[in-house]
């Protein structure tokens, strides 16, 4: 009987035995190590996953707060960027504003005190004379050209939808003032400066109602603008060469079609831009009388003197060049 072993189970009705082999009690007892060490190691490896869980979830947090802080601050840091824009786009076209409110009133007293037209015809008859006694050369002239805005603002146009001077506005039905002259075009025709200079101010105009808008400071006090652009491909302070192209037609603010509205101005007065547009060097005088209020005299002769000046060092060093060279 070595090979069995009994169990005997006692109850209210007796005690009963069973009888079974060896091998079934090795078995049963295998049976119950492999039971507790998968338990043992079910157990072990649950805890690990939960603390390595754990762990994950910690970083995780961090990574969380670390990037809701960083955007918070980068948040913060775009809206105070963004209000001092705001300030200042408000404040230059607070001080555009009153400049233009000052060129209209000097504008309308220096036409009070230059109403009458015996003193319109005298001062003609005068800047007439006092430019036919300079005798100019066509580098002053050509020199003029590029300086003082001349010729079209947009390279190819269909025709000047709008002129200068009084007329009832095509979006608010109001009479005023119209300050420049309007070429009508396509979006995206190109738009030239029309004189040297230097990038006074590119971007979105703000209370003008002129849309995206270009401002070019000029040499002898002069400036252009050109509104209602769709692109803008300068920047301000930048150098700008006459017939360099500066934008595109457009159709931005307050417009009803694609045009390219154009102003000239003499310090801080809007002048009628035809004449400009018109100048050329086959008719170069015509200017001196159409515009008034511009000391075209003496321009002319400290431009013509400029040149002389310039001709004279330039000549100087020739002779200095010659000389070396026969040493």
């Amino acid at each position: 009987m070595r090979n069995f072993f009994t169990i005997t189970i006692s109850d209210a009705r007796g005690a009963r035995q069973f009888t079974f082999q060896q091998f079934v009690k090795k078995f049963a007892l295998y049976f119950v190590l492999v039971f507790v060490s998968i338990w043992i190691s079910a157990m072990v490896a649950m805890f690990w996953y939960i603390d390595r869980t754990q762990k994950v979830e910690t970083q995780h947090q961090a990574m969380i707060q670390t990037y809701f802080s960083k955007a918070s601050k980068a948040q913060e840091e775009y809206e105070r960027i963004l209000v001092e824009k705001t300030q200042l786009e408000s404040s230059y076209d607070e001080k555009s504003a009153k400049m233009d409110l000052l060129g209209q009133k000097l504008q309308d007293f220096e036409e009070l005190v230059h109403g009458s037209e015996q003193v319109k015809d005298q001062s003609a008859k005068e800047l007439e004379v006092r430019l036919q006694d300079l005798q100019m050369s066509s580098v002053t002239k050509m020199t003029l050209l590029n300086q003082i805005p001349s010729g079209s603002a947009v390279k190819k146009f269909t025709r000047i939808s709008s002129s200068y001077g009084s007329r009832v506005h095509p979006v608010t039905g109001l009479k005023h003032k119209h300050s420049g002259m309007d070429y009508a075009g396509k979006v995206g025709d190109p738009v030239v400066a029309t004189a040297d200079g230097v990038v006074f101010f590119s971007g979105k105009s703000k209370n003008t109602g002129f849309g995206k808008l270009i401002t070019i400071a000029h040499a002898h006090g002069f400036k252009t603008r050109y509104g209602h652009l769709h692109k803008l491909l300068v920047k301000s302070g930048e150098f700008v060469r006459k017939g360099q192209v500066i934008a595109q037609v457009g159709n931005t603010g307050r417009s009803t079609g694609s045009h390219l509205h154009y102003e000239v101005m003499f310090l801080t007065k809007r002048i009628n831009p035809r004449p400009f547009h018109d100048w050329s060097i086959e008719n170069y005088n015509q200017i001196f009388t159409e515009v008034k209020g511009i000391p075209w005299a003496s321009l002319v002769q400290a431009t013509e003197k400029n040149i002389q000046q310039l001709e004279k060092q330039l000549l100087q060093q020739d002779a200095k060049l010659v000389a070396s060279s026969k040493d």
